[in-house]
């Protein structure tokens, strides 16, 4: 059996002394999808965001295989300081992506890849927001 991509071992964070997560583990191999479900405030993003290295957790282990690539989708993109969607997705690329794929994947998803990034609606937001973290092809997606 192959060693997990991602692994989470006790997990536990508090937000103003109120413990959100305690003794999280999860573990995330090549080809797995997982759901997580569970109650508004129960603490769900936060455990993504930790997975993904964007929240350092208060105590336990992440470990992420070497060469593993994680990227996560936010609920709210923020596209501001981008004149539009493709400088936007371009963004997102590491050295060694293809760069192409930035544009294939708006008009994709139904975008040129011109559109002003402060003009966008909602919806049109999200779709450039999933370029992008789609467009590196990274080994563990996070939504």
């Amino acid at each position: 059996m192959a060693p997990p991509l991602l692994l989470l071992q006790d997990i536990r964070l508090a937000i103003g002394g109120k413990p959100l997560l305690e003794g999280v583990e999860l573990s995330v191999s090549a080809r797995e999808r997982l759901c997580l479900v569970g109650r508004n405030g129960s603490g769900k993003s936060t455990l993504l965001k930790i997975a993904a290295g964007m929240v350092e957790a208060d105590g336990g282990t992440r470990f992420v295989q070497p060469s593993t690539t994680v990227r996560y989708l936010p609920q709210e993109p923020d596209l501001s300081g981008f004149e539009t969607t493709l400088s936007y997705v371009e963004a997102g690329l590491a050295p060694g992506d293809e760069p192409h794929r930035a544009r294939l994947l708006l008009e994709t998803l139904g975008l040129t890849g011109d559109e002003p990034t402060g003009q966008l609606s909602g919806g049109e937001g999200r779709r450039a927001a999933l370029a992008r973290v789609l467009a590196p092809e990274p080994d563990i997606l996070l939504l």
